[in-house]
């Protein structure tokens, strides 16, 4: 349906992307109390056609606690290039949150991401904009966690970058915590 909008039709080259991110969650009114530290480890398939397969595990520690959490979760998406500058890319998951220690259920949910990159040079993409939300399958679960981020990504080369972002993370729609994340990946 993008593609109608005007979007380039020019093939893609076929990818696979490994990577790790490590988050610094931070409470949203006072960044010097921390709130969790994330470590999240990825891999990714992307067609000449732009649809994306993906899967992740995250796992979580919470700070001053005894609880620690794991997410494992899978992704298919698509990515439309507008034109040599501007892409956006869309995609749809179901995951898992296992409490790992601590008190906590395990909780199955599903997520939809929605990101617009805009690259300013070969070497500097700014992801201006990602929003995620994220909801258990059962309501009483309490994990609606939406997320919006922007940062930069830097290449190093044909087939390494880093990445740095910002997030603005909610807990049902209440403000939650502000992360600082910082990524590399490679891609061949």
């Amino acid at each position: 349906m993008l593609a109608v909008l005007g979007a380039t039709s020019e093939a893609m080259a076929e990818s696979t992307s490994l990577g790790i991110s490590v988050t610094s969650d931070r409470q949203e009114q006072d960044l010097g109390v921390p709130q969790s530290t994330k470590v999240d480890i990825s891999a990714s398939h992307t067609f000449d056609v732009g649809v994306i397969l993906g899967a992740s595990v995250q796992y979580s520690d919470t700070a001053f606690s005894n609880s620690a959490t794991a997410n494992l979760e899978t992704t298919a998406g698509y990515r439309v290039h507008f034109n040599d500058i501007v892409s956006v890319k869309g995609s749809v998951g179901v995951g898992a949150r296992m409490q790992v220690s601590g008190d906590g259920d395990d909780i199955a949910y599903y997520v939809l991401r929605a990101e617009a990159d805009i690259k300013l040079n070969n070497t500097v993409t700014w992801n201006a904009i990602a929003f995620r939300y994220r909801d258990a399958f059962d309501v009483d679960d309490d994990y609606l966690t939406p997320q919006l981020a922007t940062g930069f990504t830097f290449k190093l080369d044909e087939h390494n970058s880093v990445s740095s972002k910002v997030q603005y993370n909610w807990k049902d729609w209440n403000p939650d915590t502000i992360g600082f994340e910082l990524s590399y990946a490679h891609s061949f």
